[in-house]
């Protein structure tokens, strides 16, 4: 039973000790010891899908990877080193998925993961109720999340997390329904208080959603609603005893959104074929953001015609996802508020984030039908894997290699603007004694 969930245990670990703030030391931050701890992962995954026999990729699938690959190959020796922590960090991903689509599909036991899972995201949101009272008594604000890094971090994480506790209500866990309302409302009362529009919006999407495809869970929708009104009558009497009005979700700018999307969009005119290059704004060390906080646009400007390629590839998946009649409303409603928080913010950047919205994706694409143009044979599947399994290694040992065995060393240059490291503008991680 272990042998089949492994990479499943271990993305459950993975996010466990994200939520709870351990680090083992590897690196100085805790962001950018989840970024290698991405390392042996993708390696698991890989493993996994290079050896599992009944692996099989569709022949549209085959082909998109395959043209991406010799688009990559052609353009490869004029990346920079944000291109390639990019590209390392996409196959990364995309390994961990195909691997857990594979290991979800061939179990359904998977609740008590998800369970922990949940609890590890729900126990930093009681220490909010500390950070209330010395708001209202002392009007300064204490960020509570036991993780490192901007709180917007933990707000893309438990979006997920979220509709994995939906789940696991539908699915009648033991002490579920003790649970669930404390849960709801919490994980609401965080999003307020961070001011987590993109968030809210992709939950309150993600639940319209979910109302429209399972009429038997519309009062449970409806109750979760109250929990998430009374979460936000709480937040309102706080900032209104405490005479601030500094953490609101009420605000209508863009918080520069649309100022770095003209940018990108007006360096990306200049050469729409290859796109700007990935990791963009953190080469040029942009005074705004060092990512896009969009996941398309990103694909897009940055990657050109091979971001467009994949981005089409995508959009093909999630119209199979929606029209297969077995997957569950729930992953379809979960899949839509993932999408949606990619759109205004840096969940698929984050590596916290990142892992909690692969493990929902996959959760979701584990129950589809198998589509009826599987390659008959897996050989090429293997072969296709294995070559970008090996541009994977390459990368980690000519250009990640250094990171990667540099125990203790942390981020350092730009600002605290994550991207692929803590410290967005970072080439590679350096040893504490060797900062200025």
């Amino acid at each position: 039973m272990l042998k089949k969930i492994i990479l499943f245990l271990l993305v459950v670990i993975y996010l466990i000790a994200a939520l709870l703030g351990y680090q083992i030391g590897w690196s100085n931050f805790q962001y950018d010891e989840l970024r290698l701890l991405q390392f042996p992962l993708a390696i698991c995954a890989l493993l996994i899908l290079i050896f599992t026999k009944k692996t099989e990729y569709s022949i549209f699938t085959q082909i998109t990877f395959f043209l991406i690959g010799v688009l990559t190959a052609i353009e490869i020796t004029t990346y920079s080193i944000f291109q390639f922590q990019e590209l390392w960090s996409t196959i990364a991903l995309l390994s961990i998925f195909s691997a857990l689509i594979y290991e979800l599909r061939n179990t359904k036991s998977i609740e008590h993961g998800l369970a922990l899972i949940i609890v590890s995201a729900f126990i930093p949101c009681l220490f909010i109720c500390v950070s209330i009272i010395n708001f209202i008594l002392y009007k300064q604000w204490f960020d509570w999340q036991f993780n490192s890094g901007t709180i917007r971090i933990y707000d893309s994480v438990i979006v997920p997390i979220f509709f994995f506790l939906i789940f696991l209500k539908n699915k009648n866990y033991p002490y579920i329904n003790y649970f669930y309302t404390v849960a709801i409302f919490f994980f609401a009362l965080a999003w307020f208080f961070d001011g987590a529009r993109s968030a809210l919006l992709a939950v309150a999407t993600g639940l319209l959603v979910f109302f429209i495809y399972s009429q038997e869970n519309r009062k449970l929708i409806l109750q979760s609603c109250i929990y998430i009104f009374l979460a936000f009558l709480i937040y309102k009497t706080t900032i209104y005893f405490a005479d601030k009005n500094t953490m609101t979700v009420m605000r209508m700018g863009t918080s520069m959104r649309a100022e770095i999307w003209k940018f990108v969009f007006e360096q990306w005119k200049e050469k729409p074929w290859s796109g700007v290059g990935g990791g963009y704004l953190s080469k040029i060390q942009y005074k705004y953001a060092h990512h896009m906080h969009n996941l398309y646009l990103r694909l897009i400007f940055e990657w050109g015609i091979v971001g467009c390629i994949f981005l089409v590839w995508m959009i093909y998946q999630i119209v199979r996802l929606f029209i297969d009649k077995n997957v569950l409303p729930i992953a379809k409603a979960g899949v839509v508020a993932v999408l949606v928080d990619a759109m205004f913010s840096g969940s698929m950047v984050y590596p916290a984030s990142q892992m909690a919205c692969i493990l929902f994706l996959a959760f979701a694409f584990s129950q589809m039908k198998l589509a009826v143009n599987l390659a008959p044979n897996t050989m090429i599947t293997r072969i296709l894997i294995s070559l970008w399994g090996a541009l994977f290694l390459y990368i980690t040992i000519t250009y990640l290699g250094q990171d990667l065995t540099c125990w203790g060393c942390t981020s350092y240059v730009g600002r605290m603007a994550p991207n692929f490291w803590f410290y967005g503008g970072t080439e590679h991680l350096v040893s504490t004694t060797q900062l200025p």
